[in-house]
Parts: C-alpha cells; sequence; structure tokens
C-alpha cells in the first residue's frame, strides 16, 4: 500500500482517498516493517507476564517513554537468565503493529542483560532461587564412607579429569574398583547426560561414592555444572556425591549442592582413596594396642579369679546352711500362717454374730403383726365412714324430695307454660285471650287456649 501518491480530479482537486481501518492499520505495519526490519532497543524490563501459552509479554521503557513488546516461546530456548520486572536489557527485535488494537510492538528476537552478563546473571538468578528451596543446606550433606571399594565417576572418557583420578587411584588404593560413565562436560545436551549418568548410578550400579566434574576451563565451558538439571540430580542423589570442578577458584552450582567439594579431579581421588600403606601401618598399630590390651585384661582376670577361688566355700557346706535356713523360714511361714488361720476365724465368728443380730426376720415379725393390727383398724374406720356417707345420703334424700316441684305437684298444683315458648306464666297479665299454654301436671300435661282471664 503506497501513502505517498495522490490522485487529483479534472478541475484540479485532489481525489479522496478512503482507508478503512483495517486497511490504514495494515498500510502502518507494513511501512514500519520495511522501515525498521531489525533494531536494537534498551530499556527497562515492566509489567511482565507469562501466560500458559509460555509467550513473555512486558514492557520497554526508559525515562520518558515506553512501547510494548512480545518474546514468543521459541525464541527463549537460547535465553541463559529469566527476565523479569526492573531488569535492564537490550533486544533485538523487529517493529511491528498488532493489528486487533492498532498498537505498535516490539517482536523480540535475542536478549541479554546490561551490567552483569548473561551468564553471570542466569548462575545468580538460580542460585538465589535452589538456595531458597534448601538445596544447598548442610542438613543434606551425606558423609563419605571410610573404606570405599566401588567408585563411579561421571566425566569425560578423554579429558584429563579420569586420567588423573585412575593415576591417583592406582598409586594410592589399588583395590579400589572404578565405573566410569562417559558424557560430554560442555556444548548443548551435557547437562542432560551429566544427570543421566547420576541417576544411572543410583538406580542401576549403585556404587558407595561418586565423583562428577571435569578439568578447568572458561566459564562458559563449566556452565553445564551450573544447569539445574545437574544440580538437582545431585541433590537427589543417595550416594554422596564428590563435585570436582575446574580449578580452586571456580565455583559452581554443583560445587555447592555435593557433599564434598573437591578444587580438582585429582585431589576428588585423594579423598576417596586411602593410602594403602597408611591404612596397613595403622591397622598393625591398631593390632598392637589390641594385643596388648587383651593381656592386661586376661591378667586382671586370672588375679581376680586366684581371690574368689580362695574364698570360695565348698558346695556341700553352703548347702547345710542353705537347708538350715530354709528349716527356719519354713517354721517361721507355719506359725504366721497359724495365727493368721486364727485371727480370720475369730473375725468371721465377730462378723457371724453381728449379722445374726441384724438379720432383718426379727423385724419383718415386728412389722406383720403391725400390718395386721393397721388391716383390721383401717376396715373398722372404713366401715364406720361408710355408715356416715349413707346416712347423710339418705337425709339428703328426704330434703330433696320435700323440695322438689314433682311432689308440690302431687299436692294438686300445676305449671303453666306458654306454648310454644314454654316460659312460665306466674300472672294472668302474661296471656291474653285466645293464647296457647301448656299446663304441667302431676301425671301428664293439658294443652289449653285462653277464653278468659281475671287478676
Amino acid at each position: 500500500m503506497d501513502f505517498s501518491v495522490s490522485t487529483w480530479d479534472m478541475d484540479g482537486t485532489a481525489e479522496r482517498r478512503v482507508y478503512s481501518v483495517s486497511e490504514l492499520t495494515r498500510g502502518i505495519r507494513q511501512l514500519l516493517e520495511d522501515r525498521f526490519p531489525f533494531v536494537w532497543v534498551e530499556g527497562e524490563i515492566s509489567n511482565l507476564r507469562v501466560p500458559v501459552s509460555g509467550h513473555l509479554y512486558f514492557v520497554l521503557k526508559d525515562a520518558h517513554t515506553q512501547i510494548r513488546a512480545v518474546m514468543f516461546r521459541t525464541q527463549q530456548r537460547l535465553l541463559l537468565f529469566r527476565p523479569e520486572d526492573g531488569l535492564h536489557v537490550l533486544c533485538q527485535a523487529r517493529v511491528s503493529v498488532y493489528e486487533p488494537r492498532g498498537e505498535y510492538q516490539l517482536l523480540v528476537d535475542s536478549m541479554e542483560p546490561r551490567g552483569l552478563g548473561a551468564l553471570q546473571l542466569a548462575y545468580e538468578q538460580l542460585k538465589q532461587r535452589l538456595a531458597a528451596e534448601g538445596l544447598f543446606d548442610a542438613a543434606h550433606k551425606k558423609p563419605l564412607p571410610f573404606l570405599a571399594q566401588r567408585l563411579g565417576v561421571v566425566t569425560s572418557a578423554t579429558g584429563a579429569a579420569i586420567r588423573d583420578i585412575i593415576q591417583v587411584v592406582r598409586r594410592r588404593y589399588s583395590n579400589l574398583e572404578i565405573y566410569l560413565y562417559p558424557v560430554r562436560v560442555q556444548g548443548e545436551g551435557s547437562a542432560q547426560e551429566i544427570a543421566a549418568g547420576i541417576k544411572a548410578f543410583n538406580e542401576e550400579f549403585p556404587v558407595d561414592v561418586l565423583i562428577v566434574g571435569r578439568g578447568g576451563g572458561s566459564w562458559e565451558d563449566l556452565w553445564s555444572f551450573n544447569e539445574e538439571a545437574v544440580v538437582r540430580a545431585i541433590y537427589g542423589s543417595r550416594i554422596p556425591v564428590i563435585s570436582a570442578v575446574g580449578h580452586e577458584i571456580d565455583v559452581t552450582l554443583a560445587d555447592l549442592v555435593a557433599d564434598v567439594r573437591a578444587p580438582t579431579p585429582s585431589a576428588a581421588a585423594e579423598l576417596v582413596a586411602q593410602h594403602k600403606e597408611s591404612l596397613e601401618t595403622h591397622v598393625a598399630g591398631l593390632l598392637g594396642r589390641l594385643g596388648n590390651r587383651m593381656h592386661q585384661v586376661l591378667d586382671r582376670a586370672g588375679e581376680r579369679l586366684e581371690s574368689r577361688e580362695r574364698r570360695l566355700r565348698h558346695p556341700a557346706v553352703r548347702l547345710a546352711d542353705a537347708r538350715l535356713r530354709l528349716d527356719e523360714g519354713g517354721q517361721r511361714l507355719e506359725g504366721a500362717l497359724q495365727r493368721l488361720i486364727g485371727a480370720r476365724r475369730h473375725a468371721l465368728l465377730r462378723l457371724r454374730e453381728n449379722l445374726m443380730y441384724l438379720s432383718p426376720a426379727r423385724s419383718l415379725a415386728g412389722l406383720r403383726a403391725s400390718l395386721r393390727q393397721c388391716l383390721g383398724s383401717l376396715s373398722v374406720c372404713g366401715r364406720r365412714v361408710l355408715e356416715r356417707k349413707r346416712q347423710l345420703l339418705e337425709r339428703a334424700a328426704v330434703r330433696l324430695e320435700t323440695l322438689s316441684p314433682l311432689a308440690v305437684l302431687a299436692r294438686g298444683y300445676s305449671i303453666t307454660t306458654t306454648w310454644p315458648e314454654g316460659r312460665v306464666v306466674r300472672s294472668a297479665r302474661q296471656v291474653r285471650r285466645d293464647d296457647e299454654v301448656r299446663v304441667r301436671l302431676h301425671e301428664g300435661s293439658l294443652d289449653c287456649r285462653v277464653t278468659e282471664s281475671h287478676d
């Protein structure tokens, strides 16, 4: 898309060229990518985030402005350090436009830190992270065996390290067996080979102690022993590991995590291979001291035996004394048993007398007599109460019959009520002529009609 050409109408006026948003954004992107195919940009990382895709999204800024940047996962395989917020970096990138939002951004192809070198920064970052996990703590260090019989070595098969180890072992302790797991000690993939060698000795061919190392070299040459895979393999080893990497001034992460650090492979071999002559001399001295000590112990034991033999009495005499003591003890035991039995018999008789005195049979007879007397009194009282109640009931019945309106009716009286209301008529003024009334007699009732009333 060319933005530099203008079109004119016939009358000399400029023809309008109308772009869609997508066309304009696409054109700007093409211009930027053509104008800035590759640039070096220096700045500080900010707002770094890493989604599940693994791509790095961040802002690269300086004191005055900022620009969005992305480093895809495939470009990160050559990074030796871990980008983080606040880190000052130099990036090789391409300028592009993210069309959906119309924002220009940097597509970063490579990155290196400013100030510390990439290797040094990666070393410090990994060292801090592993130290925080406790991989370098002294509590995890395993002691070396005093007299190893089988030595495992993880190093190059053609390097000087294995030759120095073999030479030291043959000179100092030729009976020590050496087993080599050949690996590359520098270059891409070497760290994975070293870690695999440590794992192989632990799982497939156990030895008494392991030496992991190589000869001296530059910091880049020794970098495999700073890889996380090697450090974790040494930490996870059940076999004690001696790290022998480089020269004395070079301290790798493998040196920090190993159980013992040796400055050189030769020094590591000297730690494992005890000097045979010195061991023989030491053992001979121990045997001499042991013999002298045994003679002293036997002499003192003989003296104690003679002394005890002089003081030892004949078994028959000791047996007679024991029999006498046994008879005396038997007599004392028999007397004690007799006294104990007499005391228990006396106590039993006393308890029997108390039991007879406290027997419930005596009190039970008295309670039965009292119960019979109470039952008799209760029966008499009950009959008296029933008689009084019967008399009261008869008097009340007589009074009730006397006051009953039926008794009045029996003497010739009647009760007149209005019909059908049923009101009692007490006065002639309560009814009028032709009203119906009901007259209640002692036996039966009469329905009547008023023909005339008199006051």
